[in-house]
């Protein structure tokens, strides 16, 4: 869960900035470029292989996806549910899904699903915010206890 809150804890400290946000697109290009591509062979993107990219796995349609949390495979929130009414696992690796709830997805956003940085800041530091109230409350109480009952030891003992 941390990996998932670190985000909005980094943005919640710093907000994010334009060069903030193109170093960390570089840096995502750069880690998911394909090992077996050379690195001065950069071929341009066709828009058949960008529209390849955001077909869902099973259907091959162009609906809104999703990620599951645990092996990280995507697709349609559609297939998602068929999928997940007839089996416990994962469609392409067989991971588990027993403890994945719909809340525990990922939604995967297109561009044109964001409307602004501000708006998905706000979002992100609501979710955080949700995040923390539903954290359990640590208490000390036992500590005390245990100092207290100590203490009516002495008291007795000595007295």
């Amino acid at each position: 869960s941390t990996a998932v809150i670190f985000p909005s804890l980094m943005q919640l400290e710093h907000g994010i900035s334009d060069s903030d946000d193109r170093r960390q697109r570089a840096a995502c290009s750069e880690g998911y470029r394909r090992r077996d591509e050379p690195e001065d062979s950069k071929r341009p993107v066709s828009e058949i292989d960008a529209e390849i990219e955001e077909e869902c796995g099973i259907c091959m349609e162009l609906n809104s996806r999703v990620v599951l949390p645990n092996c990280s495979h995507d697709m349609c929130i559609n297939c998602y549910r068929q999928w997940r009414s007839r089996s416990q696992s994962c469609p392409f690796c067989r991971d588990s899904l027993k403890r994945v709830n719909s809340g525990d997805l990922w939604m995967l956003t297109d561009q044109r699903d964001v409307v602004d940085m501000a708006t998905v800041t706000r979002e992100n530091i609501r979710r955080l915010f949700t995040y923390i109230e539903k954290l359990p409350l640590v208490t000390l109480d036992n500590i005390f206890d245990a100092y207290d009952s100590h203490r009516m030891f002495l008291v007795l003992g000595c007295g």
